[in-house]
């Protein structure tokens, strides 16, 4: 091979694979490309930075002290590149870009739409994406999606732009039809009915067995349900009790008809929806997303609550900053 210093960007892309799998075969399968083509653009690397990159007799490979300054340096320029075409796309259609969005189901319930209908004037195409936290999560990670609304901070990377949203409570819901004392409160609750919960697989469940460690009450779980509908009908219909945040019960107030909505410790616990994105690649178009979130939250939505269960105004609202921990 011709020994140059013109490192490719598609060599960099299998090098960032490779950095991020266990094998060469597996990064190789993820770029749809072979084992072997993957030996080669790293023998290449090698040579063009005369020094050894990866460790590829270890299992799983391993990259050198050289290979880790070259993974940084890849990441940026890969997302420097991105950024460039994007930018270019822009340009030539008049700032209009394809947007590709993705939203918890709770969001997208009650504000797709409207969410939708206000971005699409400066977007040549719109495609929305819903379901689960982690699917989203990833296909935010391998760039199918250009900004994410969720639950989840992401946290472990940095390298996202974040937009912070809403404030979502917490609430208790139990069926009027139990046989509830007068002075009921969430310790009988957990100590007398069964408990109704997210799957644990979900971010709600994750945060529902949080906050019951926080709060020391154990919760004794009959059902585990990855529909909001199904769970309030399961309350409603006087199988146990549930903790539930403002947005799941905003659409579905039919299935709220005899059940009794209470606080949950105060109203002290919420999740906290933000948008994330990737850096400086869609212009303006992030913050004026954010943007139109908040308002469809305090315009629209917190009202609805507010109908649901007047002290709601209080502990749902919109947010530019997240609190302190």
């Amino acid at each position: 091979m011709k020994k140059t210093k013109n490192i490719e960007i598609g060599a960099l892309k299998i090098f960032a694979a490779v950095s991020n799998s266990e094998t060469l075969t597996q990064a190789g399968e993820q770029l749809g490309i072979t084992q072997s083509a993957v030996s080669q653009a790293i023998k290449q690397l090698e040579i063009q930075t005369d020094t050894q990159l990866v460790i590829t007799r270890s299992r799983p490979i391993k990259l050198t002290p050289s290979g880790q300054v070259l993974k940084d340096y890849a990441r940026q320029v890969i997302e420097d590149t991105q950024r460039m075409l994007s930018d270019v796309s822009m340009a030539s259609k008049g700032g209009l870009v394809p947007l590709n969005v993705g939203m918890v189901d709770s969001f997208c319930d009650v504000a797709g739409l409207q969410l939708m209908q206000q971005l699409k004037p400066y977007t040549s195409r719109l495609a929305l994406r819903t379901g689960l936290v982690s699917p989203l999560t990833q296909a935010l990670l391998n760039r199918d999606l250009d900004i994410l609304i969720t639950g989840d901070p992401l946290d472990e990377h940095p390298q996202l732009k974040r937009y912070p949203l809403l404030r979502d409570p917490f609430v208790v819901l139990v069926s009027k039809k139990c046989s509830l004392p007068a002075d009921l409160n969430i310790q009988w609750l957990a100590e007398n009915l069964p408990f109704i919960q997210y799957n644990r697989q979900s971010r709600l469940g994750t945060l529902t067995d949080l906050i019951a460690r926080r709060i020391n009450i154990k919760l004794m779980t009959n059902y585990e349900l990855d529909s909001t509908q199904t769970l309030l009908r399961f309350v409603q219909s006087g199988h146990g009790w549930a903790i539930v945040t403002g947005l799941c019960m905003v659409r579905y107030p039919h299935l709220l008809k005899d059940v009794e909505i209470m606080p949950l410790a105060n109203g002290n616990h919420a999740r906290y929806l933000s948008l994330l994105c990737r850096p400086d690649e869609l212009g303006k178009l992030p913050q004026m997303s954010a943007e139109i979130c908040r308002s469809l939250y305090s315009n629209e939505i917190v009202p609805q609550l507010e109908k649901i269960a007047p002290w709601l105004k209080q502990q749902a609202y919109a947010i530019d900053k997240m609190p302190a921990i």
